[in-house]
C-alpha cells in the first residue's frame, strides 16, 4: 500500500518505522523543519534538549521496546529523580516516605493519608470507575480539607486554570498510577538520553529513511482529499497526491480543518475537547537555582505550574557545567503570555522566581529561550472514552494518530509510540510489535 503521513512526530514516525518494515510505501509530510514534534530537541550548551520538559518512566515499556531495536540502549541513562513543593513561598522536599512525613504544612495524619492513598491509586488498574467523577469532587470527598487546600487544589489549578474542577479522576488516576509504577523502592529512577530526545528522534528518522521512507520537511498539508467518504489523496503544496491510506498525526484541531468532508455529529464530537497551550521559558544559568529537579507550586500568588531543573537530573558536565532549568506553565489560549516577547515575560517573572529563591538574581543568567504550542495539553472531560475519537475516522481509510486517543494515559512519548505502533497494526494486522524485555 502506499501511505501517507500527516506528522513526523513519535506516533508518525513509529507508524513510518511498522509500515516501512511491513514492505509498504510511506512519505512524512511535516510543517516544521525537525521531526519530534512537541519533544524535539533545540541546541544549547553543546547539546541539545527539549522545547519542553522529558523523562520516561521505567514502566514505559512502549518506547523502551523501540529504543533497543533502534540499538541506542546505551544512549539511554536511568537517574534519580528529586521533587520539591513550595508552600506560602518556602521549598520543601517531596519525593519520598521520609520527606513526605517531614512536610510540616500538612498534620501528621494528612501526611499519611496522602501516602496511603498514592498508594492505593498506584495499585488500582480499573480506571473507568473514575470516568464519572472529577479529581476534584474525588479528592475532596477523600483526602480531607488540608489535602484538598494545600496539595490538590494548587497542583489542579495550576495544570488547568478555569477547567481544574472539570477534568475527570481517570487522568489524575494515571499520572498517580504512572509514577506509582516508575518507583524501585523508595527513589524514583527517569530515563533520559546523553544528548537529549534528539538522539531517539534522530534515530527513528535515520531507521525509517534509509528503509525507504521519504519525509518532506516544511511541507504542511492544505487538505485531505476525499469522495463520497472515501480516500483519495493529500493536497501538499498546491499538487494532489494520490494515496491508499492516510495516517493524520498532528492536533485535531489541524485535522478538522483540513479534512472538510467529516460528518457534522463527528466534528462537534471532537470540538468538545478543550486544549490548553504550553509555555517553557528556559533559563541557562551559571549556578544552580535550587536542589530539586522537579518543583511543583502550590502558591497561587506565583504564576508557574512547576520548575524544572533539568541539570539536577542529568548530569551537569553534560552541560559543558551550565545550569539549565525549566520554567514551565500550561496556559489558555488567550493567555496574554502568548503574546509577549520573551523578554516581558521573563520580567514579569523574575519577581516569582524571588519569592522561591530570594537569592536569585539577573546576572546568573548566561541567556534563556522561550518556547510554546497552543495544543499541547487536552483538557479530559468526565466520561471522556464517549468522546474520544478511535484510530478510524468516518473517512473510509483515514486515520487519526494523536495525543487525543492516549486517554487515560497524559500526552508522552511512550503512549505516542503506543499510538504509532497500534495505528500500523490496525492498517496491516500482519505487523507484529515485538514484546520489551527488561
Amino acid at each position: 500500500m502506499k501511505i501517507g503521513i500527516v506528522g513526523a512526530g513519535v506516533a508518525g514516525m513509529t507508524a513510518a518505522h511498522r509500515l516501512v518494515k511491513a514492505g509498504h510505501e510511506v512519505e512524512i509530510f511535516e510543517a516544521s523543519s525537525y521531526a519530534g514534534g512537541l519533544a524535539a530537541g533545540f541546541p544549547v550548551a553543546g547539546t541539545t534538549m527539549e522545547k519542553y520538559y522529558h523523562h520516561i518512566f521505567t514502566s514505559d515499556t512502549c518506547i523502551r521496546g523501540l529504543v533497543d531495536e533502534l540499538g541506542i540502549r546505551e544512549s539511554l541513562h536511568w537517574l534519580t529523580s528529586q521533587m520539591g513543593f513550595t508552600y506560602k513561598g518556602k521549598l520543601y522536599p517531596f519525593g519520598t516516605p521520609l520527606q513526605l512525613l517531614k512536610f510540616t504544612p500538612l498534620p501528621l495524619l494528612d501526611r499519611i493519608r496522602f501516602g496511603l492513598q498514592a498508594l492505593y491509586l498506584g495499585k488500582v488498574n480499573d480506571w473507568k470507575k473514575y470516568e464519572a467523577v472529577t479529581g476534584y469532587e474525588w479528592m475532596k470527598k477523600h483526602s480531607g480539607e488540608a489535602l484538598l487546600r494545600i496539595i490538590w487544589e494548587p497542583l489542579l489549578k495550576g495544570k488547568f486554570g478555569r477547567f481544574y474542577d472539570k477534568v475527570a479522576m481517570a487522568w489524575l488516576w494515571a499520572r498517580i498510577h504512572t509514577r506509582a509504577s516508575s518507583r524501585k523502592g523508595t527513589q524514583e529512577k527517569l530515563g533520559y538520553f546523553k544528548g537529549g530526545f534528539e538522539v531517539f528522534h534522530q534515530a527513528l528518522a535515520d531507521s525509517i529513511q534509509k528503509a525507504g521512507v521519504k519525509i518532506h520537511f516544511k511541507q504542511p498539508i492544505t487538505r485531505v482529499l476525499t469522495a463520497n467518504g472515501k480516500l483519495k489523496g493529500l493536497e501538499v503544496g498546491g499538487k494532489e497526491l494520490n494515496f491508499d491510506r492516510v495516517i493524520f498525526a498532528a492536533a485535531t484541531p489541524i485535522f478538522l480543518k483540513t479534512c472538510p468532508e467529516l460528518p457534522p455529529d463527528y466534528v462537534k464530537r471532537l470540538t468538545q475537547l478543550d486544549f490548553l497551550g504550553a509555555q517553557c521559558l528556559i533559563l541557562v544559568m551559571k549556578q544552580k537555582f535550587s536542589d530539586m529537579y522537579w518543583i511543583n507550586i502550590a502558591d497561587a500568588d506565583i504564576p508557574i505550574l512547576a520548575l524544572i531543573e533539568h541539570t539536577n537530573f542529568a548530569p551537569l558536565d553534560w552541560y559543558q557545567g551550565k545550569h539549565l532549568m525549566y520554567v514551565g506553565n500550561y496556559l489558555p489560549q488567550d493567555h496574554k503570555y502568548f503574546k509577549m516577547k520573551k523578554e516581558e515575560i521573563f520580567s514579569e517573572l523574575l519577581p516569582h522566581l524571588k519569592k522561591i529563591n530570594p537569592a536569585f538574581e539577573e546576572s546568573w543568567l548566561e541567556e534563556y529561550f522561550l518556547f510554546q504550542d497552543l495544543y499541547a495539553q487536552p483538557v479530559v472531560p468526565l466520561h471522556y472514552s464517549g468522546l474520544k475519537p478511535g484510530y478510524e475516522t468516518p473517512i473510509e481509510n483515514v486515520f487519526l494518530a494523536n495525543m487525543a486517543l492516549v486517554y487515560p494515559e497524559d500526552r508522552g512519548t511512550n503512549f505516542a509510540v503506543d499510538v504509532g505502533n497500534k495505528v500500523a497494526h490496525l492498517i496491516d494486522p500482519d505487523i507484529l510489535i515485538p514484546n520489551f524485555n527488561e
